[in-house]
């Protein structure tokens, strides 16, 4: 007797999830190797009194700590015993140890786990249609933006290495992509409730696009944000406005005074003082 078709079909999604986690895990312990390639020099700066590889060290030291315990508390404890050299791990604890260190490095890191569920959430679609390849580099890419201490204009510089575009394009995706990372992390944290309710919250300025002039401020549930087009990308809880948009979802109790285009009055005042400076 053949099986049972519901049992086939939870077998066929439990392999995809599983295809989908080793895949993460793939990618991962590349970008995590070449952080630790990248954090070996700083440490070694740091040691020398340099006060900027300093405070990057320090960051950097405890992003690895905490990033090594939520790997291991996600079910990637091979992976995070694999992808972390051990010759670091004594130059890494005399770092942390530090006081000087940790007081110059001031807040560090915090909330591993949420971003270690983002990147694998995004790891698993491609938001931008950049193709496999491309999305693949621009993923790392975030990667090092959100574990790295390392400044953007150098991750762009590297994608411009890498990929066939513009330094401007590339400018333009690694921007938006860590932009969806934001409201990925958002998404992650939201009620799964079919009442809760989003406020679309972000600048009003000379550089607001007609999408989100029209909807800052406002408050949406999340089928009715599923229904809207932004005319760029796809899945509008996650691209916002599309391309270079500085704008996200906020997740809100229920407002007791909106006007009467469902829009948040402070946010309304904003966009009456631009309209007079225009």
């Amino acid at each position: 007797m053949s099986a049972n078709p519901f049992i086939r079909a939870a077998a066929r999604t439990a392999a995809e999830v599983d295809r989908l986690s080793d895949l993460f895990a793939t990618h991962l312990r590349r970008v995590l190797r070449d952080l630790e390639r990248k954090l070996d020099p700083l440490i070694r700066e740091a040691s020398e009194g340099n006060r900027t590889a300093i405070v990057r060290a320090a960051q950097a030291a405890r992003t690895r700590k905490e990033l090594r315990e939520a790997l291991t508390a996600s079910g990637y404890a091979q992976l995070a015993e694999t992808a972390y050299g051990p010759r670091l791990d004594g130059l890494v604890a005399r770092v942390l140890a530090t006081r000087r260190l940790a007081k110059a490095s001031g807040e560090l890191a915090r909330g591993v786990e949420g971003k270690l569920a983002a990147l694998r959430a995004l790891a698993q679609q491609d938001l931008l249609h950049l193709g496999d390849a491309t999305a693949y580099e621009l993923w790392q890419a975030t990667v090092r933006g959100v574990f790295a201490s390392r400044d953007s204009r150098d991750i762009v510089a590297d994608l411009v290495d890498i990929l066939d575009a513009t330094e401007p394009q590339i400018r333009t995706l690694y921007d938006t992509s860590l932009s969806i990372y934001t409201r990925q992390v958002e998404a992650l944290q939201a009620s799964e409730d079919e009442g809760a309710r989003f406020a679309f919250m972000g600048p009003v300025d000379g550089k607001t696009r007609p999408f989100c002039l029209e909807h800052v401020g406002k408050v949406y549930t999340r089928e009715e944000i599923d229904a809207l087009d932004n005319g760029q990308l796809d899945n509008v809880f996650l691209t916002g406005g599309g391309y270079n948009c500085r704008h996200t979802w906020m997740e809100v109790s229920r407002f007791s005074e909106l006007d009467g285009d469902g829009r948040i009055p402070e946010v309304q005042d904003q966009l009456d003082e631009l309209d007079e400076a225009a």
